[in-house]
């Protein structure tokens, strides 16, 4: 084996790591269905695929389509930790489900796979490849219980949308590649520069349906209709994992790709995106404060909080490319911790889950410990100091206000101010008296003991990250280095 050959495999470590995982799943399914066993299995593979993050390396371009630098190791290993915690809530969640379970983890390795090649991709090739391979397993993860019409409606929600975003992005790509003759992330923003007349018009059009349907995935306003049902049709953990996961991915390879520069050389797409930022906060969190809906009450927010992320895309700069991964990293587990607590009071995917208001009424005195990771969560969430939710919302502003973009910086502070309201009211339903008493429920059990572990793990990240942000800043500012 040659020196070149070992450097590859080893940088791409992580990808093999995962593949290896879904045929030891798939031959362990048909040899002998196991829940306990392949719920260990896929938990190992996605350890030692944050292992194999962690290790230093040089960039290796692996193909032409793949690179592996310092920025894609660091999302791999994020999107890998986030695989296992939702493994240990989907563990609990399907103890009790009808039918087979083990599939659930062959889907969930599968998307955190394509997840890991949008984060090496630099060819729109893997890009797409990447996002299909993510978005048709969650799918089949949103789906799943096949026994409840809420989780069908909202797979056939998701599974139309998402056909429609991926056609829009062909169809941008496609235009883009008309106009410059290639579809290497490098070379895109010369030949964009480079371009005139009808080639230059032709390009931007490209460029703008390539954003459409990233706006799509993102559900930033006005494309963010599906969101809140299929939020609320998804089993608890699941929605959690599409909310990070499938997001944080497509915000990882956009800022690969459509740099400030790209963006810079359209003024009128830069424009219209800034637009979308303001009506996703504006109409993200006036939608949430109506709602006594909690997964419907979170899916809205997940709607602002994107078109909070949309601002360093806007302004550019080290510290808005900063501000865009600092972010991503603290909105998983944020939300991650939000969407384990409601799995943690669901019954299991045979019945609804735990989503409405009332559920949560008494809640401190009925379940503390998990009142007591829920609640840190949502303040997070709100930007409360002493969380990484906080530090990740003044990136965000410090990099409006270094580039004097004031309108934004106004609306991430307004939108912050209104959803400061709708996260309280959560907090405080949790403490009020329920009718009917206030006993603890909590029953020891493997599966609480599972759960416990997923959301102490979440909560110690949550504020560790934000007493100590140290090391995830500089974590972020190596991986940036990579980019150049």
């Amino acid at each position: 084996m040659s020196a070149a050959l070992q450097v590859q495999l080893l940088a791409g470590a992580p990808l093999l790591l995962m593949a290896a995982g879904i045929v030891l799943v798939m031959l362990l399914i048909a040899a002998q269905r196991d829940h306990r066993a392949i719920a260990q299995l896929t938990t190992l593979g996605f350890i030692l695929a944050v292992g194999a993050c962690l290790i230093p390396q040089p960039t290796v371009e692996i193909t032409p389509l793949l690179v592996i630098d310092d920025y894609a190791r660091l999302a791999m290993a994020l999107f890998a930790a986030a695989g296992a915690i939702t493994v240990l809530l989907v563990y609990g969640y399907l103890a009790r489900h009808d039918g087979w379970r083990e599939e659930m983890y062959l889907l969930l390795l599968l998307a955190v796979l394509g997840a890991m090649v949008l984060t090496a991709a630099r060819h729109a090739a893997t890009l797409l490849l990447g996002l299909e391979t993510l978005g048709v397993a969650l799918l089949g993860m949103v789906a799943y219980p096949l026994l409840r019409k809420r989780p069908l409606e909202a797979g056939i929600k998701y599974l139309v949308l998402s056909a429609a975003s991926t056609a829009t992005l062909l169809f941008g790509f496609a235009l883009v590649y008309a106009a410059t003759g290639s579809l290497q992330f490098d070379a895109l923003g010369a030949l964009l520069a480079a371009g005139e007349g009808s080639d230059r018009a032709i390009a931007q059009a490209g460029l703008g349906l390539v954003w459409v349907g990233f706006a799509f995935k993102l559900s930033l306003v006005p494309f963010h209709l599906w969101t809140a049902d299929v939020y609320e049709g998804a089993p608890a953990p699941v929605a959690g994992f599409l909310a990070t996961v499938s997001k944080g991915a497509v915000a990882v390879v956009l800022l690969r790709w459509l740099d400030a520069a790209s963006l810079a050389q359209t003024p009128m797409l830069t424009q219209a995106l800034a637009a979308l930022a303001i009506a996703s906060i504006a109409v993200g969190n006036l939608a949430a404060l109506q709602q006594n809906n909690v997964k419907r009450l979170l899916a809205y927010s997940s709607i602002a909080h994107f078109g909070y992320l949309l601002v360093p895309f806007l302004v550019g700069g080290d510290t808005a490319r900063e501000a865009v991964l600092f972010y991503v990293a603290a909105y998983a587990v944020m939300t991650l911790g939000s969407f384990g607590a409601i799995a943690a009071l669901s019954p299991g995917a045979n019945a609804e889950d735990a989503d409405h208001l009332y559920d949560y009424r008494g809640l401190f005195w009925r379940r503390p410990l998990v009142t007591s990771v829920f609640t840190p969560m949502l303040l997070a969430q709100a930007g409360i100091p002493l969380t990484v939710g906080f530090l990740a919302k003044f990136y965000i502003l410090a990099a409006a206000v270094e580039r004097h973009a004031w309108v934004l910086a106004v609306a991430v502070v307004l939108g912050s101010a209104v959803g400061l309201f709708y996260y309280l009211r959560l907090v405080v339903v949790q403490f009020l008296p329920r009718p009917g008493g206030m006993r603890p429920e909590t029953v020891w059990s493997e599966i609480t003991v599972t759960r416990g572990v997923a959301l102490a793990l979440l909560l110690v990240a949550l504020i560790v990250g934000g007493v100590w942000p140290q090391p995830l800043a500089g974590a972020v500012a190596r991986a940036l280095a990579a980019l150049g």
